[in-house]
């Protein structure tokens, strides 16, 4: 389907691009025209496809985003096509397990890459967009941040993480133009939410009024919160989960 151009001003950096709600987003950005740095921590195959479709628009970068490195060559990246418009952080990972089973290692990986992640790569996309006074910083959550979830513990509270994070960041940064909002989306067919086995993925199901999200409607609504057409939002929680029966 083609798009209109609305984004071809922005560049922006997506993580967690090269699957799952990643690169739905990805995908939905490169349509509409935004350049795409588009990170990943593992096969790069699914971005150097997007590459050959749209050249010279989309640019992976590989790299563990728990590691400052990463977020440095990330920003670096989007400095040489005119310096980020607009970052969305989506890399994520979990390691379900009910609490007393959890080990320190699996909390604080899961801490590293979720909410570390997040912190380093706004540390060093602020410091960009400040010289710009301008910017937009979208962080995707989960309804899980909100409502809990048995068994995701750490999950949960790196998520819960990032609305801190982004509020801070909203009250620090206003001045220079700089805007910053999460997206705690609902149960997706696809990336971690493709994990649940079905006896639990149906449990949920069950209680959410629209049923599961398309991964492009959620896609579409990560892209308008990073785009200008959302100047207005900051300093918040958008939730994007269907409705939950109560």
């Amino acid at each position: 389907m083609n798009r209109a151009p609305d984004l071809a001003e922005e560049v922006m950096v997506v993580t967690g691009a090269a699957r799952g709600l990643g690169h739905e987003i990805t995908l939905e950005l490169l349509e509409r025209g935004a350049q795409v740095v588009a990170g990943c921590s593992g096969d790069p195959a699914p971005l150097e496809l997007l590459a050959e479709k749209w050249p010279g628009q989309v640019w992976p970068v590989v790299g563990d985003i728990g590691e400052e490195e990463t977020s440095v060559r990330l920003i670096a990246q989007a400095a040489r096509l005119g310096g980020p418009t607009a970052i969305l952080h989506n890399a994520a990972i979990s390691r379900d397990s009910l609490l007393v089973r959890t080990t320190i290692e699996e909390w604080e990986d899961v801490q590293r890459v979720n909410l570390g992640g997040a912190f380093l790569l706004s540390k060093h996309a602020v410091r960009a967009m400040m010289r710009a006074r301008r910017g937009r910083l979208v962080y995707i959550s989960s309804i899980s941040a909100v409502l809990g979830n048995a068994g995701q513990a750490s999950y949960a509270a790196s998520k819960a993480g990032l609305d801190g994070l982004s509020r801070s960041i909203s009250q620090e940064y206003a001045r220079y133009g700089i805007q910053s909002c999460v997206l705690a989306a609902g149960l997706i067919d696809v990336g971690l939410g493709a994990r649940l086995g079905e006896q639990d993925q149906q449990a949920k199901l069950s209680r959410v009024l629209l049923g599961a999200a398309q991964p492009r409607d959620m896609a579409r609504i990560a892209a308008f919160l990073a785009s200008p057409a959302a100047n207005y939002i900051n300093a918040t929680t958008v939730r994007a989960d269907g409705g939950v029966r109560f």
